[in-house]
């Protein structure tokens, strides 16, 4: 029976001030942890919530609204998480990742590709919100 977001994530929200945008992409950007699971992000607010700085090595793909690779890291004292492009757009790279989380975590097919991109990267964010995660990666 699917279900919806992990338990987990819950533990991972925490509350901080109000940060500044420190992350130089285009929003909304596609996080894929190291199992295939991608959370999309509107912000940088949500994309602290979604991330704790001890855990980013295992975002194993990021990209932004215009399909650019993202590197996550941290920046200042405070450990604030933020992400930066690391090379030109690869929307190849991206369907790739959207078809495998689709195909492995949900009973939903991945949307079709679009352009421009950056509508591609919206829809695929909304629908990755939308739809119920299986308990189990499916091989």
């Amino acid at each position: 029976m699917p279900i919806h977001r992990p338990a987990f994530l819950q533990r991972l929200r925490r509350r901080h001030p109000e940060i500044a945008h420190v992350s130089p992409v285009n929003f909304p950007c596609l996080l894929v942890d190291d199992d295939g699971l991608m959370w999309p992000c509107v912000d940088d607010d949500e994309l602290q919530q979604l991330t704790e700085p001890d855990f980013i090595e295992e975002i194993a793909a990021a990209f932004d609204a215009s399909a650019r690779p993202l590197e996550v890291h941290l920046t200042g004292t405070e450990r604030v998480i933020a992400l930066r492009p690391i090379g030109e757009p690869r929307p190849e790279d991206l369907t790739a990742q959207v078809r495998a989380y689709f195909h492995h975590w949900t009973d939903q097919e991945a949307p079709a590709a679009a352009q421009p991109v950056h509508t591609y990267v919206a829809r695929v964010a909304d629908a990755v919100r939308a739809t119920p995660i299986r308990r189990r990666k499916r091989p």
